[in-house]
């Protein structure tokens, strides 16, 4: 009996002593990566989104804009339509940009009412555009009296990822639809940069 018994505790010994033996060699494995790869992965969780990637991204993020503003505070009729980056006519009434260099998609909402002083712009870039450079010719060459008979009061620029959000418009509207769009890029992980705004005369 006490044979066999000691016989039991040798096999346990030895079963206890394999697996120990392949859990350490796991965790040998798993410590074979390089520090760059490691720091590389880390970076890639915290770096966020840098870009909206399609017309249907941008769609829904504007949908979640105004979804999230007071209905008293929006222009009727309001419609988000992406522009035709060949019509450089029409881009540049529309945005004052000249320069569609690192630009892949422009999208402008607005209302249907053409007296009403609204307007947002959201910019999808490239992943080696200039977007601080393209925030900036945006903030000072738009028209803000681009309806003839009105002007927007107040105008805002603010990065998202590298990506650009522009709104101008009535004060109390401009700085709701700026405040939702901040949180929508932030709900989506994409960093918020600085805001340039800026006053015009009416």
């Amino acid at each position: 009996m006490k044979k066999r018994i000691m016989m039991n505790k040798i096999g346990i010994a030895a079963i206890v002593m394999t697996l120990s033996l392949s859990m350490l060699t796991g965790c040998g494995n798993s410590g074979d990566r390089t520090s760059d790869e490691v720091s590389t992965e880390e970076n890639a969780d915290t770096a966020g989104m840098v870009h909206l990637n399609s017309v249907d991204e941008v769609s829904a993020f504007m949908d979640e804009v105004y979804g999230g503003v007071a209905e008293d505070l929006l222009p009727m009729e309001v419609q988000t339509t992406e522009l035709d980056l060949g019509d450089t006519d029409m881009i540049s009434y529309h945005t004052g940009l000249s320069d569609l260099d690192g630009i892949e998609g422009i999208y402008l909402s607005e209302s249907m009412m053409s007296s009403t002083a609204y307007s947002a712009v959201y910019i999808r870039t490239t992943d080696e555009a200039d977007a601080e450079a393209i925030r900036k010719q945006l903030m000072d060459n738009i028209n803000p009296a681009k309806w003839v008979c009105v002007t927007a009061e107040q105008q805002y620029a603010v990065l998202l990822g590298n990506d650009i959000f522009f709104v101008m418009g009535h004060q109390d509207t401009a700085s709701a639809v700026l405040e939702k769009a901040i949180a929508a890029a932030e709900s989506r992980n994409m960093k918020v940069s600085d805001k340039l705004e800026k006053a015009n005369p009416i």
